[in-house]
């Protein structure tokens, strides 16, 4: 009874450690989304990462709602971006799980294409905190927060959060 007893334990860890791998995963995949999404000018699929209430601060703008961020993909200046050639590159994140929610730490970076030299420039690159909840249809940001690297102390607090929240790095 004894030896079934510490392999139900066993396999209980390794559930737990799958769930939570599995978890990473999806994280970072849908992060891993956001861009080509965004670059496509996919609207739809651009807000459908984020919860319906979902919250982007992009420290000049804050969108509330998935409509919101949808209506940003859809319209000026974020169109003539990508008319024009553009890439949002998000790094791979720094995810941290706590049951049901999830942070997740990273760089953006933005690419713009100068026609006139048929080369990229990097416009803006910046710190980002995207924060998850689990919902009925999967993870979904219910807020995200961008902040450029321009020397403040915007940007390198909010990467602070990730390790001074008690997490490991």
């Amino acid at each position: 009874m004894r030896r079934y007893s510490a392999l139900e334990a066993q396999v209980r860890a390794l559930t737990a450690r799958v769930a939570a791998l599995e978890d990473r995963l999806e994280i970072a995949r849908l992060m891993a989304a956001y861009g080509p999404a965004a670059d496509s000018g996919s609207a739809r699929a651009t807000a459908a990462l984020w919860a319906e209430d979902g919250r982007y601060d992009a420290g000049i703008v804050t969108l509330e709602g998935a409509p919101a961020i949808a209506e940003m993909i859809a319209t000026d200046p974020h169109q003539r971006f990508i008319a024009t050639g553009a890439a949002h590159i998000v790094s791979p994140p720094h995810i941290e799980l706590h049951g049901d929610r999830a942070t997740a730490t990273c760089y953006q970076l933005v690419l713009l294409r100068n026609a006139d030299t048929d080369d990229y420039r990097t416009w803006r690159v910046s710190a980002n905190r995207w924060e998850w909840a689990r919902t009925p249809t999967g993870w979904r940001i219910t807020a995200r927060y961008n902040r450029l690297l321009d020397g403040s102390d915007a940007a390198r607090a909010l990467f602070r959060t990730a390790f001074e929240e008690g997490n490991q790095a």
